[in-house]
């Protein structure tokens, strides 16, 4: 019996077994196929929203579906590939419609994004199961499957840049300023999905909108130091001698090399040098001990910046010079780069819930800005915290940890607009102060 009711793009998912088709006079065999992989699409789309991707097994599938373990490998080689089939399907029929709305739409470009973004949002809000496997779930299923979430955002990427292209302030937007805002506004609806509060994206919509344009193409270029400068802020080491604090940086180490999904607490105990004794002394799970180190990561962080932003002569100074001690952190302590920014995406619903809890504490760094400008949306914070966090991860995925301080200009430009505007951030954001 299906435990869940679940509406999907193929019908609700109690009735994908009544759908069956059989060949004969009225259905041709590519009829009855087509069929087959819908209800194995609709049934993996209800699955998920049930199981998780990582939980869900083909058995889930089958029984949603009504599909046969053998007709199951006909089509498909493994769970894998009927998910990453299902993603391709989840896009053909509601991306397709995001797309035709937006082109066909003959207005002023800027009336023409908003109509874009309000279909993204109705189909979302419509089929908020398909929507969370695609934009969530991913993640858990590997880099094929993210790669699929980025091709469709590099699709809507190139539209939009069309369409910025027609306004006098936004025309040569660089476009690893336009990538961090679009995968900004992707992380705050990726945050509603996985909370389940999708409907408030109806609300939130045209508040995005407005926050992305916000950014005009900077009147000179966003450039700065490829390098920090000598270290001024004060890291504190972990004391290594210290069995809990080891376990912690083995979990760090073994993200990057095996990744959330493979890691076994053996595999940490290993690297940790303590026994599985020890381990179970100290953390229950994996889940715990991944947590624990990001609180440690996000602790040492703040420690290490929070001076930095005390000693600022004003408010848009202290944001700039803590985002370029923050940068220079990573590069100097190049592991919490790599598992903060890349490798915990890959974690489970606790993790990334604690990380997101992590991110938003980073907030405080802004209250004082929301005081001098009172007339900024709160929704400015979390989507300037979500487009950040989608720099650097694309950051350390195409150039490494230590290119990090690169960015620096870009990353300060998108945390000041919304406050002081284009022209006063572009100076701070190269200022090199």
């Amino acid at each position: 019996m299906v435990g869940v009711v679940t509406i999907t793009p193929w019908g609700d998912s109690r009735e994908l077994s009544t759908r069956k088709l059989r060949p004969g006079p009225g259905a041709t065999r590519q009829q009855v196929e087509a069929n087959q992989r819908e209800r194995l699409f609709g049934a993996m789309v209800a699955a998920v929203a049930e199981h998780g991707y990582e939980a869900t097994r083909v058995a889930d599938v089958l029984e949603i579906s009504g599909v046969s373990r053998n007709t199951f490998y006909k089509h498909f080689d493994n769970k894998l590939d009927c998910f990453l089939e299902t993603m391709d399907a989840v896009v053909r029929c509601g991306g397709s419609v995001v797309v035709a709305a937006y082109l066909d739409f003959e207005g002023p470009w800027d009336e023409r994004l908003a109509v874009g973004l309000n279909e993204l949002i109705a189909t979302i809000v419509a089929q908020p199961a398909a929507a969370r496997l695609f934009y969530v779930e991913s993640a858990a299923a590997g880099p094929e499957a993210v790669e699929k979430v980025d091709e469709f955002g590099d699709r809507l990427f190139e539209l939009i840049r069309q369409a910025l292209d027609e306004s006098p302030d936004h025309v040569g937007l660089p476009s690893q300023l336009l990538s961090a805002i679009l995968k900004g506004v992707r992380r705050v609806m990726q945050a509603r999905l996985r909370a389940g509060r999708e409907d408030e994206l109806v609300e939130l919509g045209p508040q995005l909108l407005q926050w992305a344009l916000g950014y005009h193409t900077p009147r000179h270029p966003l450039v700065g130091p490829s390098e920090p400068p000598p270290q001024k802020i004060q890291i504190r080491q972990p004391n290594l001698d210290d069995p809990r604090q080891r376990i912690m940086s083995a979990v760090m180490e073994l993200m990057a090399t095996k990744g959330y999904q493979s890691m076994t607490i053996t595999d940490i105990a290993q690297e940790g040098a303590v026994s599985l004794t020890t381990f179970y002394r100290n953390f229950q799970s994996k889940d715990e001990v991944v947590v624990a180190a990001l609180r440690r990561s996000t602790d040492q962080i703040i420690e290490a910046v929070a001076p930095v932003f005390r000693d600022a002569p004003a408010w848009p100074q202290a944001v700039a010079a803590v985002l370029r001690a923050f940068l220079a952190f990573l590069v100097i302590e190049r592991p919490f780069a790599r598992f903060g920014g890349v490798d915990v995406h890959s974690g489970s619903q606790l993790v990334l819930d604690v990380r997101q809890q992590m991110l938003a504490t980073t907030q405080v760094f802004g209250a004082e800005g929301y005081r001098q400008h009172p007339e900024v949306d709160l929704l400015a914070g979390e989507a300037i915290g979500a487009s950040i966090d989608a720099l650097l991860f694309d950051q350390i995925i195409r150039n490494g940890e230590q290119r990090l301080y690169e960015i620096a200009p870009t990353v300060i430009y998108l945390a000041l607009v919304p406050f002081l505007g284009p022209d006063e951030a572009c100076a701070i954001a190269n200022s090199g102060e």
